[in-house]
């Protein structure tokens, strides 16, 4: 048999703690509500007249009152279950897979590339040319390669950033992939 919290100590729970407590009695509930949905056969064998009279009257008034006393205080519970939030936000993907193009001839600068990715000791790996020499395409399919290859990060984070941009659209971008609410992200 479980304890009774009163509603004081209830408030004081955190959200997980009350919804564990809600879900809990809410079992407890439902095994008395089997227990009861278990006896209904017998107090049917009870009925005569077209089960308009009973045999045991005493019998049928205190089953009818405790069936009336769990839809009660089952009703009762359910409206208690009202949770303004019980779960987090799911979590972003860690790769958002984009299109991209397959170039053949670049093969070996991925393989260089990813092997700098996997290498512990390279903090930073830097890509630079002129433009249409492919940087985008390679980065590209170093992205999606995240999501096919097994590797040790938790998210990876496309951010687009130009000669022109602005840092702080830039981090508001990054707080959003890794599931930061604006007003979360913003304090």
């Amino acid at each position: 048999m479980q304890r009774e919290v009163d509603p004081a100590e209830q408030r004081l729970l955190k959200p997980f703690e009350r919804v564990q407590l809600w879900l809990s009695k809410a079992e407890t509930m439902i095994t008395e509500a089997e227990k009861l949905n278990a006896d209904g056969p017998q107090q049917m064998n009870n009925l005569c007249l077209g089960g308009c009279a009973s045999k045991n009257c005493l019998s049928s008034y205190k089953f009818g009152k405790k069936v009336a006393k769990m839809l009660k205080k089952i009703n009762d519970h359910r409206s208690n279950g009202a949770f303004a939030k019980v779960a987090e936000s799911q979590p972003a993907a860690s790769v958002v897979v984009r299109p991209e193009e397959r170039p053949i001839s670049q093969e070996s600068m991925i393989e260089k590339v990813w092997s700098c990715i996997k290498d512990k000791d390279v903090g930073v790996i830097g890509l630079y040319g002129l433009g249409g020499v492919g940087k985008t395409t390679l980065l590209t399919q170093i992205n999606n390669k995240f999501s096919t290859t097994p590797n040790d990060f938790d998210v990876i984070i496309w951010a687009l950033v130009s000669k022109h941009s602005d840092v702080v659209k830039i981090q508001d971008r990054i707080g959003g992939n890794i599931g930061f609410s604006d007003a979360f992200w913003k304090s």
